[in-house]
């Protein structure tokens, strides 16, 4: 899935999410003693496309190992014909991750083009005790400090959908992008019901954006499924570019 992008502004928290917390404290009397909500493992696929033209489809999955209690989440890509000339079938993107009361924290993040030679890879290791984060993107040296809350490429979607889920609001989030830090800001626009290959939808529609950049993201999260996204889109200069559109999911009852 595309990033996100960001913009210092205000954000509410939205009314869905404050009858979510107000339920829990309900359900397991009081805050300060319930365990912190985690998001459940899931599979969902996505057919993308470009500029119109239809470029395949990603499959995201969330697997948790209850023997460390960390988590790994993945995509890998089914690229239609014409996609194949930039991207490789046997391409794959994986973060491992730890879910607490805290919040979402990366531990590694790689990333494997699925072509011969490494110039296009990448490899990340998160040292939480050390308080920095080492590896290579692209060829590229990576050292930086860590930031409390910093997340990766993909553990940045985890880390929204494990806010949503505990009734809080995602708000501005650090990603560490190549040899970079960016910040995203995610606002609640408004509810919106959608048609999907899963039926009919209840959604809400979050834009994020990081300040000084041309792009905007739109996600569609359906609270009645753990804030999944229904719906995203990348936008350039008040253009769509890319859509992604949730065609299957495999979520187990919680």
């Amino acid at each position: 899935m595309t990033h996100p992008p960001a913009l210092a502004l205000p954000h509410r928290v939205p009314t869905w999410a404050l009858g979510l917390a107000l339920t829990l404290c309900a359900l397991f009397g009081s805050a300060a003693h319930a365990e912190p909500v985690q998001p459940r493992p899931f599979s969902a696929t996505y057919e993308v496309s470009y500029r119109g033209i239809r470029a395949g489809s990603l499959t995201f999955t969330l697997s948790s190992d209850a023997s460390t209690g960390r988590y790994v989440y993945e995509t890998r890509a089914k690229p239609s014909v014409l996609a194949r000339l930039i991207i490789s079938g046997g391409a794959f993107e994986r973060s491992e991750l730890q879910i607490d009361a805290q919040g979402v924290r990366p531990l590694s993040w790689q990333l494997e083009d699925g072509k011969s030679g490494d110039d296009k890879d990448g490899a990340l290791n998160f040292d939480w005790q050390l308080g920095k984060v080492t590896g290579r993107v692209e060829g590229v040296a990576v050292d930086l400090p860590l930031e409390p809350g910093v997340q990766d490429r993909l553990s940045i979607q985890i880390a929204v959908m494990t806010a949503l889920l505990r009734g809080e609001s995602p708000g501005t989030i650090s990603l560490i992008d190549d040899e970079r830090v960016k910040r995203y800001t995610y606002l609640e626009k408004r509810e919106e019901p959608m048609d999907s290959a899963l039926g009919q939808l209840q959604t809400v529609l979050y834009e994020s954006a990081r300040e000084g950049s041309d792009r905007l993201s739109r996600f569609w999260f359906v609270p009645g499924k753990q804030f999944i996204t229904a719906r995203a889109e990348q936008l350039r200069k008040g253009k769509v570019e890319t859509v992604m559109v949730l065609t299957a999911l495999e979520l187990p009852e919680g």
